[in-house]
């Protein structure tokens, strides 16, 4: 039994929720699934915002949003890596896109695909930004953090 199968119950199992990170970190799976949802959601997020361009986390980011259900963090998820991108990889923003598509209203749903099909950031400037790391930086310690106005200058 490794870090990633030990169930998360108690707030006091500090050691236990830093092992699970460590095991994330070192992981070369796209999808842990029996880590926990939300330690990974957070410490998936918090890494983006030190290390933006590590593709394989902003894919666990994305699936441990769409495995909690949780609409919100899903968007800035998507749209982090949207921004990390820059355009390229339509293969895998469609892929992903698909697979959220569940958890999306039709506007979010159909901003994402414009983009999908566009590459042209002004349709995602209209979704909510909250839970976007790199948008926000509110959990930033990086200075490539996007301003919603770059959006523009990005297509």
């Amino acid at each position: 039994m490794n870090a990633l199968t030990i169930p998360v119950y108690e707030t006091d199992r500090f050691a236990e929720k830093l092992q699970i990170c460590f095991e994330l970190q070192k992981s070369r799976s796209l999808i842990c699934e029996h880590a926990d949802t939300d330690l990974g959601l957070n410490y998936s997020s918090r890494y983006i915002s030190a290390v933006p361009k590590h593709l394989r986390t902003h894919i666990r980011r994305i699936y441990f949003a769409i495995r909690k259900g949780d609409s919100p963090r899903l968007v800035g998820a998507l749209i982090d890596l949207f921004l990390v991108l820059r355009g390229k990889g339509k293969a895998l923003v469609n892929r992903v896109i698909d697979q959220a598509e569940p958890l999306l209203d039709k506007q979010t749903l159909s901003a994402l695909r414009k983009f999908a099909d566009t590459s042209d950031f002004r349709f995602i400037r209209s979704l909510p930004l909250e839970y976007s790391v790199l948008v926000n930086g509110s959990l930033s310690v990086s200075p490539q953090c996007f301003n919603p106005a770059q959006f523009e200058a990005c297509a």
